[in-house]
């Protein structure tokens, strides 16, 4: 009996050994990694996103252990190279590219996903069908999911800019949206988040390991992007987004009434294009800020570096958001920020790199602008401050954040995978022993 037991434990230990440690330690060659994403390669791009994948796919191409693949939506079904990487188009549906037809191109990305064969896949955003597709090969494939907030609480805000027809049909369509994003979610094995506060909020029993994956920005882009001031660049305070009621730029309006009582000449830049404009200037109006609040309309990125080098403050006075770029661009020049509790800002530490204000709350937003315009030594020591950190932040170090995730995922999966396999000999083993003894 003894002799039995050492005997099966002896063959487990080998079969396990067999199954995950010796493929761990065979990998000198790169981690082929297939990279999901709704939209790829549009430079004209400025939403969060698509930045996102582009320079994140610009910096693990350049990757010496990384066999890239990514894997899009577009016109045809393609396959080119690129540079340091294979991109694969998924051909989508055109005009019937509605949710409940996308099955049709959700098998297509499943089918060219499981001919790339990858050691790893990751899908950029909770949207359906990419994130659908890596559920859909969970099982099959170590599973790594990044998202970028939560669309479920988003939508409110964005529902307020739409016309009575777009938000009656936004209901109905939407609605598959967020049911896809709560079953990836909830059963995603693997989750990076932008910010923790972000993962605590989507947090449920039953979600997976979470990763905070903190960035990014091109920090050596932004220090040498040193221009000519252009006309209109002076500014004191700066706000830079789309002109949405989720960026909340009417929090910032509403906020600057006792800030002007002080200092009568100040000025403040509310820059971007989006439905609230017209709203937005209306107000600006009506609370007697014509002389001190310009609209430049839509800025380039030269535009927007020059406004945050001259200006004292960056506001971000999101209703929601998930640390977006401009909290990270104000520190790479030095500024401090004014950011919302529900911009999740977790690279502010108030009080040392920024400040933090209640959402919506605009009488707050006003104290702290003026807190940082009267105090000229605060006001620098945070931006100081803010500015040594800018680094941790770079795009090569959300790279290598991601291939060193990459590894731990693979294993995971491999060890999960052992078992199962180890569970299946066992029982077959058992079948064959009670068919013997039969």
């Amino acid at each position: 009996m003894a002799w039995g037991l050492l005997a099966s434990v002896h063959w487990m230990v080998g079969r396990l050994r067999d199954l995950f440690l010796k493929p761990m330690q065979y990998r000198e060659d790169a981690v082929k990694v297939a990279l999901i994403c709704q939209q790829f390669g549009d430079k004209t791009s400025y939403q969060g996103s698509d930045i996102y994948a582009s320079e994140l796919v610009s910096h693990l191409a350049g990757h010496s252990d990384v066999d890239l693949h990514v894997v899009t939506m577009g016109d045809t079904n393609a396959v080119r190279q690129e540079g340091g990487f294979t991109c694969h188009t998924v051909r989508n549906n055109g005009l019937l590219s509605l949710p409940y037809v996308h099955p049709l191109v959700l098998a297509r990305m499943v089918r060219t996903i499981r001919v790339i064969r990858p050691d790893i896949v990751h899908v950029l955003s909770t949207r359906y069908p990419c994130s659908a597709a890596g559920m859909l090969l969970r099982s099959d494939y170590p599973f790594l999911v990044t998202a970028f907030g939560i669309f479920e609480r988003e939508i409110v805000y964005y529902r307020e800019d739409m016309r009575p027809l777009e938000r009656a049909l936004s209901h109905v369509f939407h609605a598959f949206f967020i049911r896809n994003e709560r079953w990836v979610l909830s059963h995603a094995p693997e989750i990076a988040v932008d910010a923790a506060s972000i993962g605590t909020l989507l947090q449920t029993p039953k979600t997976g390991r979470l990763h905070v994956v903190t960035g990014g920005i091109d920090v050596e882009k932004l220090r040498s992007s040193a221009t000519s001031p252009h006309p209109g660049s002076q500014v004191d305070i700066v706000f830079i987004n789309a002109l949405t009621r989720l960026k909340g730029a009417d929090v910032l309006l509403n906020a600057l009434p006792p800030v002007v009582k002080v200092f009568p000449d100040v000025r403040v830049c509310i820059g971007g294009r989006g439905p609230q404009e017209p709203e937005l200037r209306k107000l600006a109006r009506d609370l007697g800020l014509d002389a001190n609040i310009i609209f430049p309309g839509f800025v380039t990125d030269e535009e927007k570096y020059d406004y945050y080098r001259q200006c004292k403050v960056v506001v971000v006075p999101s209703r929601w958001d998930c640390q977006p770029s401009p909290v990270f661009e104000a520190a790479a020049f030095g500024k401090p920020v004014i950011a919302s509790e529900m911009s999740h800002p977790d690279i502010v530490e108030d009080g040392v790199t920024g400040l933090v204000f209640r959402s919506e709350d605009a009488t707050e937003l006003g104290e702290k602008i003026l807190l940082l315009l009267e105090d000229d030594t605060a006001r620098t020591s945070m931006g100081r401050a803010a500015t040594l950190r800018t680094d941790e932040y770079d795009w090569r170090r959300v790279a290598e954040r991601y291939v060193a995730i990459y590894g731990g995922v693979i294993r995971r999966h491999r060890w999960h995978g052992g078992l199962a396999a180890v569970a299946a000999d066992i029982s077959q083993r058992g079948g064959q022993k009670r068919h013997e003894r039969g």
